[in-house]
């Protein structure tokens, strides 16, 4: 499983184990994590909040990132406003089409339709895509540079997709489309400042049982 920086680790080792030193333990092992010390040399804290909403898949916003590895060169990433879930699909072509038929199968069908949907003003979130918001019945609000809060979070959530993907991938990095599942679940069930809790507890009011839980016993 992909780690975070040493809070976070530490979160979720001690929501599911326990050992003497285990704090001690889990700052030297990511310090000891190259590709940590690497990424954490630009990392930003999360700041400020999000426009106010107060229930979950209420408002969202969709927002593209390019991708030089692979064949595969985007990556779209849908995200919550109030819980901070993302649902994320890699493309080869960045087209209103393709991103207008992927938010509808993997967030609508999946969470039923928002009441506003926030995207840039981008031709690949053009007529398609805003017409699909429109038949669900959601408000699509179409921000600008002049909007510097406008895609704020989804943006923020870029750096710590791309943080993990570098960690899962290594040396793979063209295959990053494989491994974008994986760097999805790690930022689901990761703590956000904004609300103190994952998107994953915030979603299903638990915390989710990870691999390591089951390969490793406890006593």
């Amino acid at each position: 499983m992909v780690h975070r920086e040493e809070n976070e680790t530490y979160r979720r080792i001690k929501a599911r184990f326990w050992w003497e030193g285990v704090e001690k333990s889990v700052k030297k092992w990511v310090q000891s994590c190259l590709a940590c010390q690497k990424r954490s040399q630009s990392l930003q804290r999360e700041q400020g909040k999000s426009k106010a909403t107060s229930t979950i898949f209420e408002r969202c916003s969709i927002d593209a990132v390019h991708i030089k590895s692979g064949r595969w060169k985007y990556m779209v990433v849908a995200r919550d406003y109030f819980s901070g879930w993302p649902e994320t699909v890699g493309l080869v072509k960045l087209t209103a089409k393709a991103v207008a038929e992927w938010f509808t199968s993997e967030w609508i069908c999946r969470y039923g339709s928002p009441k506003e949907v926030t995207a840039d003003g981008g031709p690949e979130f053009g007529k398609k895509l805003q017409d699909a918001v429109k038949k669900a019945g959601s408000r699509i609000r179409v921000t600008t540079p002049y909007y510097p809060e406008s895609q704020g979070m989804v943006e923020r959530g870029h750096k710590q997709l791309k943080d993990a993907l570098v960690k899962i991938c290594g040396e793979d990095g063209g295959k990053w489309k494989k491994y974008l599942p994986l760097a999805t679940l790690a930022d689901r069930i990761s703590t956000k400042r904004t609300t103190g809790f994952s998107p994953f507890e915030l979603q299903f009011g638990q915390l989710p049982v990870l691999p390591i839980e089951i390969e490793t016993k406890t006593f």
